[in-house]
């Protein structure tokens, strides 16, 4: 096995046979590298200290020559660490959740990390408006719009509500009783400045965060399959 050295997060750990594990770091070019971590579970491991979530690190690994095989983690030293409490956050949980089941690999997607991470660490914004762009995000790095502007039907800026089935928000004259589900008008103008992506607004709908959260994840179960163990509390039954 050749030796290679990466520099990036941990964002990813997995309990493997007894006292091993399955560590995932995103390098700054948005890989991302799954390795096994021999006895990173046993007290006296050297690289456990490294392993936080969240922490920035130099990771050396033997690089597998077979597609497959894992490489196996040789050396990892921290070079810029987390508050292990950070495991306790929400949005930090879904930050990490959403980039490995993103199935993209290129520097955005380590950018996207990199800054969301910054703001959970500040704490200058709410957690759960947190939660609520680190979703925007993954719907938009999975391809799935909103039209957040306009009646998805016919133009019109007059917005009356959001149709989720529509992908988009509706006008007085095209929404249908009888067909549309009607949200009140704070839900769809929370929706339309989270995708305008103008945050500091949503500080006005924080009664409303809750709900948009579990809306905004039943959308994503139902257009791309992603579930979130982070936000089992917020599944629809």
């Amino acid at each position: 096995m050749a030796e290679t050295i990466y520099h990036g997060y941990v964002i990813h750990r997995q309990e493997y046979l007894i006292f091993d594990e399955i560590v995932t770091f995103l390098t700054k070019q948005g890989n991302k590298i799954a390795c096994l971590s021999k006895g990173s579970r046993k007290i006296d491991s050297k690289n456990a200290r490294h392993l936080f979530l969240g922490s920035f690190v130099e990771f050396q690994i033997f690089q597998s020559r077979s597609i497959d095989k894992l490489s196996r983690l040789k050396k990892v030293i921290t070079i810029k660490s987390v508050d292990w409490s950070l495991v306790t956050a929400l949005s930090f949980n879904l930050l990490n959740e959403s980039v490995i089941k993103l199935d993209m690999r290129d520097q955005s997607l380590f950018e996207f990390y990199e800054k969301y991470l910054q703001q959970i660490l500040e704490k200058q914004i709410y957690e759960k408006i947190l939660v609520l762009i680190v979703l925007q995000n993954f719907l938009k790095f999975s391809g799935v719009r909103l039209e957040v502007n306009h009646c998805i039907r016919c133009g019109n800026n007059k917005i009356k509500t959001i149709s989720f089935k529509d992908h988009g928000m509706l006008c007085n004259l095209c929404f249908e009783k009888a067909r549309d589900k009607y949200y009140e008008l704070p839900v769809s103008k929370a929706i339309h400045y989270l995708f305008n992506e103008k945050y500091t607004m949503l500080n006005q709908y924080v009664q409303e965060i809750d709900y948009v959260i579990k809306l905004l994840y039943a959308y994503i179960l139902d257009n791309t399959g992603v579930k979130f163990q982070s936000l089992a509390d917020y599944e629809t039954s």
